[in-house]
């Protein structure tokens, strides 16, 4: 930390300083000196920053390239944090040019991707020469080698069939077995095995783990009697949903990298940032690793304080109750005696119950599913009471509600800001509803800060105070509020009341700023929010300005367990009144409240034209009817012809992806992405430029540099929320889609990830460090 430095006024003799204050008025040499101060001030932080200049690790972004010249390394565009860390490494690759290490870690550092490089030309099947014949490869039992069992694959020989675990590795960027070569010309995700191929495989998903959080309990099964042929049975089996939500979750792996391990060595098999394999957790296999991908650890119940809680580096951690699983474990002492497997737990309900040991754990990452064998019903009791989860899953970047760091807090929020702690693990904290009543009542600007990733039900009544508009509470607020995520935490807010926000004083509504950061929001599952099932999550904004930044809106939509999709919510109603209850008070809020949704994933959104709208790199989604549902449009208008639906408010975009269609009065801005039609009001103002239209039913502003569906083909990786590759651009959609966006890099949402730009200086740099002859091939994994 910088040391505070004295002031000049401070380094005076005391004699001067006592005179100064007894002049009328007072102060006068201090101010003057103050002025004199503010210079100094700059140029010693210039001269601190001339010196951090001359170094990679601290310099500004500006001055990477200056450096980079002193070492010959060419210039290339994108992100900074690849570009440092590729003139970081100038020398140390340049000493191992032509080496796999070389390739791995120089992949590493353009893209900051998983990798794992593959010779192909080692895992061909070899003939071996019959004056040189090799009875240690292949070969009838028993082998020559000790390292050598009947389930180690043989180069030349035949594929055992008996460990799942092992077969598990068929195809991927750590498969064993021997291939026939492929002389087919490379092709997108293809891998062919050749001499002259270096397969790079890349792991493009960032993996999001979040901490200590509780998971949905489904239902716990008693067998009684045990069985008598199996004394090992369990007594009673608990299942449990790993999301809090109860919705399925494909669980990640960590990325365990260590970049200080010389030789560099980015990628080892079961480190990777990838989806769990469920054969690799079964314990009893030959080639099973469960301990790379599950730990198990105690706590006490009492004393919960996640700052004092051990996280793994694995991808899955199960935090049980000391007090009914004392020396419990998993795999450190090995005393606990728990076995794992894998298993598909798509029909739970039938046929596992019989089948379950006493201390086994049966795992299914596809969705997310656990199921625990136990011996009695306390135990039961408290797993459904105090088991806690960490658990890791993977998106496309940091477009919605993930456990990451947070941002400063910025004006009006400063140091003098009053700040309440929410924690569901601290007695002696606030509840949100507690800290949402202070809030109200504050003198100056609040800031609400949740300190878990646990489930928060918030809902008031009359009995807390508060105005009820419509049987809906309306937060009448006077100071600006901040509702965030702690760093690293993603908490979830169920909502049994949409949530209205306006000033106690319409008149001194300037400069009323609310901001929620990092915040999950949903609908409270057993309350019918009074009207229908459309009810936002929020349907009051009487404000200056509304912030949500790194959010959820629960969109709905997401996969369940029968393939259906759920349905859909709305995130917002904003109406043209401000939501006021009489002309005088609606007259005096004199304001154009303006709703910035920044790095959101987001329900369908209906705004009157009152409001301004801006999208910076956004996700927006109507759900599985996105074609005919409206993704933001104006409120309810029956009198608007068959649409039934108003013209939005004048929006403007830096970077959005909308599935649904849009109908706004007037639109400007960069970089989006509208998956269905787009109709503008009045189209002779404002401009779109490098964008994506439908091309079905527009009715487009003036354009510039974009395309249409008619001649570009748009494909997503998933286009239902909550899978792992949401909103991620397919390799199969238009290359000016993919690379002619904002920044000569993708249109959308993760534009602001500048995928394009890694891929192309990954060709670029190739050209260089490629040994002559051997042909790079890209797979991505993820």
């Amino acid at each position: 930390m910088t040391e505070r430095r004295i002031s000049l006024y401070e380094r005076l003799p005391e004699i001067y300083r006592i005179r100064d204050e007894t002049q009328q008025p007072p102060g006068q040499l201090k101010s003057y000196l103050a002025l004199v101060e503010g210079v100094l001030d700059e140029i010693h932080r210039n001269i601190e920053a001339l010196y951090h200049d001359l170094f990679i690790e601290t310099c500004d972004d500006w001055v990477v390239p200056y450096i980079g010249d002193l070492l010959g390394v060419g210039h290339i565009s994108g992100d900074a944090w690849t570009l440092r860390a590729e003139v970081a490494d100038a020398i140390s690759l340049r000493r191992r040019k032509g080496t796999l290490a070389s390739i791995e870690r120089l992949t590493y550092d353009l893209t900051g991707w998983g990798v794992h490089c593959v010779q192909l030309r080692e895992n061909l099947v070899w003939n071996q020469h019959l004056n040189h014949q090799r009875p240690d490869v292949g070969g009838a039992p028993p082998y020559s080698q000790p390292s050598v069992n009947r389930f180690t694959p043989i180069f030349g020989g035949t594929v055992n069939l008996r460990d799942p675990a092992m077969l598990s590795l068929l195809g991927t960027p750590f498969d064993p077995f021997a291939h026939l070569a492929d002389i087919k010309p490379p092709a997108w995700r293809g891998i062919r095995y050749n001499l002259p191929n270096l397969a790079i495989f890349l792991w493009r998903l960032e993996g999001y783990q979040v901490r200590a959080t509780r998971p949905c309990w489904r239902e716990t099964i008693t067998i009684s009697p045990a069985p008598s042929e199996d004394p090992d049975a369990a007594a009673c089996i608990v299942r449990f949903d790993i999301d809090p939500l109860g919705r399925p979750v494909h669980l990640f792996n960590t990325y365990q990298f260590d970049p200080l391990r010389q030789p560099p060595l980015v990628t080892e098999i079961d480190a990777t940032p990838g989806p769990i394999p469920a054969p690799r957790l079964t314990e009893n296999s030959a080639a099973g690793r469960p301990e790379k991908y599950l730990s198990i650890d105690t706590y006490n119940p009492i004393n919960t304080e996640i700052a004092t809680r051990d996280i793994s580096d694995v991808g899955l951690q199960l935090h049980l109750p000391a007090t009914a699983f004392a020396g419990s474990s998993w795999p450190d002492d090995g005393s606990s005696a728990w076995t794992v497997r894998g298993a598909d737990l798509r029909c739970w309900e039938e046929g596992l119950a019989s089948g379950v040991k006493d201390r086994e754990l049966v795992v299914d990452p596809v969705l997310g599913r656990l199921l625990i064998g136990i011996s009695s019903d306390e135990q039961a009791l408290a797993l459904k009471d105090h088991l806690l989860v960490t658990y890791t899953y993977g998106a496309a970047g940091p477009v919605g509600a993930h456990p990451a760091a947070r941002s400063p807090s910025l004006e009006p929020w400063d140091e003098d800001s009053r700040i309440i702690i929410v924690s569901g693990f601290d007695a002696s904290s606030s509840s949100l509803k507690q800290a949402i009543l202070e809030a109200l009542d504050a003198a100056g600007p609040v800031i609400i800060e949740i300190r878990d990733s646990l489930i928060h039900v918030l809902g008031f009544d009359r009995g807390d105070g508060i105005p009820i508009h419509e049987g809906v509470p309306d937060l009448l607020l006077s100071r600006p509020l901040l509702i965030r995520a702690a760093d690293g935490q993603r908490p979830i807010i169920k909502l049994k009341h949409p949530l209205r926000f306006g000033p106690k004083d319409a008149a001194k509504a300037a400069g009323l700023i609310v901001r929620l950061e990092g915040l999950f929001l949903t609908r409270f599952e057993d309350v019918d929010y009074e009207v229908d099932e459309r009810m936002p999550l929020i349907a009051r904004a009487a404000v200056d300005r509304l912030e949500i930044v790194n959010c959820t809106l629960d969109p709905g939509g997401s996969r369940q367990l029968n393939g259906t999709r759920a349905p859909s919510y709305t995130a917002m109603r904003l109406e043209e009144s401000y939501g006021f209850d009489d002309t005088e008070a609606e007259d005096a809020f004199d304001q154009s409240p303006e709703i910035v949704i920044r790095c959101t994933i987001s329900g369908s959104i209906r705004i009157g034209r009152g409001y301004h709208l801006k999208l910076e790199q956004t996700i927006i989604d109507a759900g599985p009817d996105s074609e005919a549902e409206f993704a933001v449009a104006g409120p309810d208008d029956p009198a608007d012809g068959e649409l039934a639906c108003g013209w939005g408010s004048p929006t403007k975009v830096e970077g959005a992806t909308v599935f649904g269609r849009m109908r706004v009065e007037s639109i400007s801005g960069k970089g989006g992405i509208w998956a269905n039609s787009l109709q503008v009001r009045n189209n002779q103002v404002g401009c779109l430029k490098y964008c994506y239209f439908s091309d079905r039913g527009d009715r487009l502003p003036p354009n510039h540099a974009c395309v249409t569906g008619s001649h570009a083909r748009l494909h997503f990786v998933s286009e239902v929320f909550g899978e792992p590759g949401y909103g991620q651009l397919a390799h199969t959609a238009d290359y000016r889609i993919r690379e002619r966006g904002p920044e000569e890099d993708a249109m959308g949402a993760f534009g602001f990830l500048m995928q394009a730009h890694k891929w192309r200086n990954l060709q670029i740099r190739y050209r260089e460090f490629m040994p002559v002859g051997v042909r790079p091939l890209l797979i991505p994994v993820t």
